[in-house]
């Protein structure tokens, strides 16, 4: 899937995702998003990478790692620049992802061993 792809289907979610917080978030969920969408591309591309030569791109197990840190990275952006609660943010979040990656199974992306 592209990064832009990745984009529109996180962005599809989200509104759903946050509800009634959306107009706290929506100025700067998009960039954060895209930033997401790239960063899971690559993930992506060096899973696959790994999968077909050991000795390049990076594990599954590191995948998943990253994908951590990006997420994290994203709620404590949202944190910041709104008054929702981490927990908030958090299950908004993982709401994302997992709307994400049910519509990656239709695909069957390499960023599905890290999800």
């Amino acid at each position: 899937m592209q990064t832009d792809d990745l984009f529109q289907e996180m962005m599809l979610n989200a509104k759903t995702a946050f509800g009634a917080h959306w107009q706290q978030v929506s100025d700067y969920l998009p960039t954060e998003l895209k930033k997401m969408a790239v960063q899971l591309n690559s993930i992506a591309d060096n899973v696959a990478a790994f999968q077909l030569d050991n000795t390049q791109g990076y594990s599954p197990a590191t995948g998943k790692l990253m994908l951590q840190m990006q997420q994290h990275a994203c709620v404590s952006v949202l944190v910041a620049m709104t008054q929702l609660t981490l927990l908030a943010v958090q299950d908004a979040v993982n709401s994302i992802l997992a709307a994400l990656r049910s519509a990656l199974v239709k695909v069957a992306s390499p960023l599905l061993l890290v999800l």
